[in-house]
């Protein structure tokens, strides 16, 4: 039984499903916003911000070891998709922009749209390349 979970582990993780984990670490940088901004501050979340910051770094390390990205066309669809993300980004970033200064936001409400803009654009990543790599443009 140990040995079938010793060839799990040295498992390469495809590059599909890389993209898609990286969801995970946007999610707990909008987390660690959350309790930054906390206005019932509690000492446990001092705490709990050191762990996500840890279980974050430690995620991305043993995913970005993992992955295999020898695939010449995986990396042209990963470099299509970061193009197109980027675009997504600017149009993200002035909708915040363009928002904040029209509306009289605070910062904190500006902050959770930075948040969630991070979180979208990389749900979006993910879809978009799953999208190009599954129909091979």
């Amino acid at each position: 039984m140990k040995k079938q979970q010793i060839k799990t582990i040295d498992k390469k993780v495809s590059l599909r499903v890389w993209i898609s984990v990286e969801i995970i670490p946007s999610l707990f940088l909008f987390v660690y916003y959350w309790m930054s901004i906390n206005r019932y501050f509690q000492p446990v979340h001092v705490i709990i911000q050191y762990a996500f910051i840890g279980c974050m770094i430690l995620f991305l390390k043993v995913i970005r070891d993992k992955r295999d990205v020898f695939d010449e066309f995986a990396k042209e669809t990963l470099y299509k998709t970061n193009t197109i993300c980027l675009d997504i980004a600017y149009i993200i970033m002035a909708i915040i922009l363009i928002a904040s200064t029209v509306m009289n936001q605070t910062v904190v409400i500006i902050g959770y749209l930075i948040a969630g803009g991070i979180v979208v654009l990389a749900v979006l990543r993910a879809v978009i390349f799953c999208i190009i790599d599954k129909r091979g443009l």
